[in-house]
């Protein structure tokens, strides 16, 4: 589907522009069926990793000088056709998150009992369980932050040892559910995250960390700390499974976006629900996360060109893909969507990289031709590409063992568990 939409932009640019399209092709190689429309063959290809839109001229070495040939049209028509790719799975991407929020989004949560306060405030305490906020009834610990009124005083229903009091708190505001008041949040293993270390040790959803280094841990933020300040490069975790415990030693991987040490793993969010959103506030919702979404990768994308030697821990493929899609489907409808509309964005994103053979080199080559007023020549943009299908090639390969490498991994470790629990 996100190939189709890709090649799609490509060939209506192709067509506004009077260029003929050859071929339009989903999937590489051999074909297995395809079909001839609006003088077109449009075909299902062997491979499913891509897909492509050839037109007519478009290979430097194809020497075709007629009107309606790729390399006849003006430079910049070119560089529209070679972005109208990328900026078809941006748009999609942008209506398929308008559509998640506007069927509702299924949300997990923690449940509203506090669990670990960092400063001072007499009216409230550790294992309270808050019932209203201003007079809103609250399930879920993000409802105590949307009802808390930030530079007013705040009116709170509590349950407290079996009674239900209500408390004033003055200077109260929302940044403060977030750092200083905190839930109740249990080491309860929520997703292992495809791919990380945990997911590689055998790590699964419902398992219970019951100590960090021999260290016993009571809740998710002892955890956290203890595995983050490690004097070591891994953790031994004690893990509680099915009633019964084992060890496992993990490694640590630095978070490129805030240079934290993890292994992958979120907490159980006990509390379920849907929320429903308006037309309008789902257009809002959808255009802030699409761009969002473009804005954090490109940030990902920058910090791994800084820094190369993370690009094999954060390197994925088909494979990787599909265990993921896996975890979305578990989720609902409305995860599945964002999951492909995430797909989308990061589709446009590494086709706009200034690659031969992909659109941004494509795109580089016209901008080029637009400086110089004429284009390269043909040997060099024939050794650009081919050094560009080197590059493609050998990231899918990569990206491939990557893959492969943590499933295997995560089966040897699970069955070597398996094999000392029946012992």
């Amino acid at each position: 589907m996100l190939v189709t939409v890709h090649e799609g932009g490509h060939y209506l640019a192709a067509l506004l522009f009077g260029v003929k399209v050859e071929k339009f092709s989903i999937g590489f190689g051999p074909k297995l069926f395809s079909f001839h429309a609006f003088n077109t063959e449009f075909r299902i290809s062997l491979i499913p990793l891509g897909g492509y839109v050839k037109m007519k001229g478009e290979n430097p070495d194809e020497d075709i000088s007629d009107p309606d040939a790729f390399k006849e049209k003006k430079w910049w028509q070119r560089a529209i056709i070679a972005v109208a790719g990328p900026f078809s799975n941006l748009i999609f991407a942008l209506f398929i998150f308008i559509f998640s929020f506007l069927i509702g989004k299924n949300f997990e949560d923690n449940a509203p009992i506090i669990g670990k306060i960092n400063s001072s405030y007499s009216q409230i305490q550790k294992g309270d369980k808050i019932l209203q906020v201003n007079d809103e009834k609250v399930i879920g610990w993000n409802q105590i932050i949307q009802n808390t009124k930030d530079d007013e005083i705040d009116e709170l229903q509590i349950e407290r040892d079996g009674e239900v009091v209500s408390i004033l708190i003055e200077d109260l505001e929302k940044q403060d559910w977030f750092a200083d008041i905190l839930p109740a949040a249990s080491t309860v293993i929520g997703e292992v995250a495809v791919g990380m270390p945990a997911y590689k040790a055998g790590l699964q959803k419902n398992d219970k960390i019951i100590a960090v280094d021999q260290k016993e841990v009571n809740d998710w933020y002892e955890m956290r700390e203890a595995i983050k300040n490690s004097a070591q490069n891994e953790v031994v975790l004690t893990i509680e499974r099915e009633n019964q415990t084992f060890q496992k030693e993990i490694e640590l991987q630095e978070n490129i976006i805030d240079n934290t040490r993890i292994i992958g793993i979120t907490q159980k969010l006990p509390v379920k629900f849907v929320e429903k959103y308006s037309f309008w506030e789902a257009v809002k919702f959808g255009t802030v996360t699409t761009f969002g979404f473009v804005g954090l990768n490109y940030a990902m994308l920058y910090k791994l060109i800084i820094r190369p030697a993370e690009i094999t821990a954060n390197l994925g493929g088909p494979v990787m893909i599909y265990s993921l899609s896996q975890q979305s489907a578990q989720k609902g409808l409305d995860s599945v969507l964002s999951f492909i509309a995430a797909i989308s964005v990061i589709l446009m994103i590494m086709n706009l990289l200034p690659i031969p053979i992909l659109d941004g080199g494509q795109i580089f080559f016209c901008i080029i031709e637009g400086i110089r007023g004429k284009p390269l020549s043909q040997r060099i943009q024939m050794i650009l590409q081919n050094i560009g299908i080197f590059i493609i090639l050998f990231l899918m390969i990569f990206a491939f063992w990557n893959d492969i490498q943590r499933i295997l991994t995560r089966n040897l470790s699970i069955k070597q568990q398996q094999q000392i629990q029946t012992e």
